[in-house]
């Protein structure tokens, strides 16, 4: 049985806010919402990554990458209870209500290869997805003044940054050797638009002029984050790892 680890066992703890008490009720309840949905969805995660971490073990994935899947597993799960406890306070709640993990299944790719699978799913979960997770919530971090934001901006992104190592490390491996990398450039471009079409979707809670205090951006900001993300670390980081030729 793998060992809870330490980023598991250390509880994140909230500052006291009391600017959350000046907001007005819609933005709480606004925030609330978005809170409690990505709870589930920090959950979900978790799931995905359980699922992942013993196929990458069996394509023979190198201890570092697995380090780090164990690594996110433990995070995701405590991400999900710290927006369960943000979702309630915003609410004014005492009582935390923790939500059932969205679905998250594995995608199959159908490509029939499991080393193939494993690195396609290292490419778009990790490498793309975490790191543009990593840009967007740097960039909330940046404009929370709330100190609960602020805290838990803080506290996601140091996690998110190592989700992406984890994608970046298994790719740039010698499990992934030049003709898996060539195939896998074939499916980069795919995996970059299904990626930023879900990051520039609209959040269903929060307002489009976003509530910065709180680290919420605009929905203008969102999109501009996201393909800054991808032009400046997720092209860079496939050309690092020999999936793009450089420019």
């Amino acid at each position: 049985m793998r060992a809870p680890s330490r980023a598991h066992a250390n509880r994140i703890e909230l500052p006291d806010d009391a600017t959350i008490d000046l907001l007005a009720e819609p933005e709480r309840r606004a925030i609330a919402g978005h809170w409690f949905h990505r709870a589930s969805a920090e959950l979900g995660v978790a799931v995905a990554f359980e699922a992942f971490r013993p196929r990458l073990r069996d394509v023979g994935a190198a201890d570092v990458v697995l380090a780090l899947a164990d690594k996110a597993i433990d995070d995701e799960r405590r991400h999900g209870e710290l927006c369960a406890r943000l979702a309630a306070r915003y609410l004014g709640e005492t009582a935390v209500t923790v939500p059932e993990a969205r679905s998250t299944a594995l995608p199959d790719f159908g490509t029939g290869d499991e080393p193939t699978e494993i690195a396609l799913l290292a490419l778009g979960m990790c490498c793309i997805n975490e790191s543009v997770a990593s840009e967007w919530i740097r960039s909330c971090w940046q404009v929370a003044t709330s100190p609960a934001a602020v805290a838990a901006n803080k506290a996601h992104l140091q996690d998110e940054i190592d989700h992406a190592r984890l994608g970046w490390a298994h790719l740039a491996s010698a499990a992934v050797g030049p003709v898996l990398k060539r195939s896998l450039a074939a499916w980069a471009p795919r995996l970059l638009r299904v990626n930023v079409a879900e990051w520039k979707k609209r959040d269903a809670f929060l307002p489009a002029a976003g509530i910065p205090a709180h680290g919420h951006l605009s929905a203008v900001e969102q999109d501009d984050v996201v393909d800054a993300a991808v032009r400046d670390v997720v092209l860079p980081g496939l050309v690092h790892v020999g999936l793009v030729a450089p420019p």
